[in-house]
């Protein structure tokens, strides 16, 4: 790969796209999309999603730089910035992912987007690469926040309630069930 090849919008140098993380799946259930400690809405330190403005969901503080498709689906929203997208999973339930607290205000810096909108993608399938260190010495936050934005038409269970606790909170890894989406 050549010098201008590497690099990207927001003076970020280009890296490969991360491998597919895989995994298996079934119907109305939105999967883990990047391995970390779960943070329960109301102690994220997001005002918007902590309220519940954005809908239902959890937050994750990340041990990666790489977010993953939550499920199979098409993106309907991507920003200039890269710190969040937006999905509309096969069956139905759109989801917001977010990265960090106020990153938008890095413009892009740190983070990197393999997908556009409108593509469809596997679950699994790498959706953005952040840079931790860049986000924390930015003086920011890298919860990773997953939430289904339309409750008035789906009801959302948290799922990531067992299993292994660190400091108090649930480790869940790429690939687990996180949240239950039905009619």
């Amino acid at each position: 790969m050549g010098f201008f090849e590497r690099l990207t919008l927001g003076g970020n140098a280009s890296i490969p796209e991360p491998k597919l993380a895989r995994f298996k799946t079934k119907p109305d259930t939105i999967y883990v999309p990047v391995t970390g400690l779960v943070v329960p809405f109301g102690k994220t330190g997001d005002k918007t999603f902590d309220q519940g403005i954005f809908g239902v969901g959890t937050g994750i503080s990340p041990e990666s730089g790489v977010l993953y498709a939550p499920a199979d689906g098409r993106i309907s929203a991507t920003t200039v910035t890269n710190h969040a997208i937006g999905m509309t999973t096969a069956d139905g339930a759109e989801v917001i992912i977010h990265i960090g607290i106020d990153t938008v205000k890095m413009n892009g810096k740190g983070f990197q987007r393999f997908v556009e909108a409108g593509e469809t993608v596997v679950a699994g399938q790498p959706l953005i690469a952040f840079d931790r260190e860049k986000i924390a010495s930015a003086g920011y936050d890298d919860i990773v926040i997953v939430s289904v934005t339309n409750v008035d038409e789906k009801n959302v269970q948290i799922l990531a309630k067992s299993g292994t606790k660190i400091d108090g909170k649930y480790l869940v890894k790429v690939g687990e069930p996180l949240l239950e989406v039905a009619e």
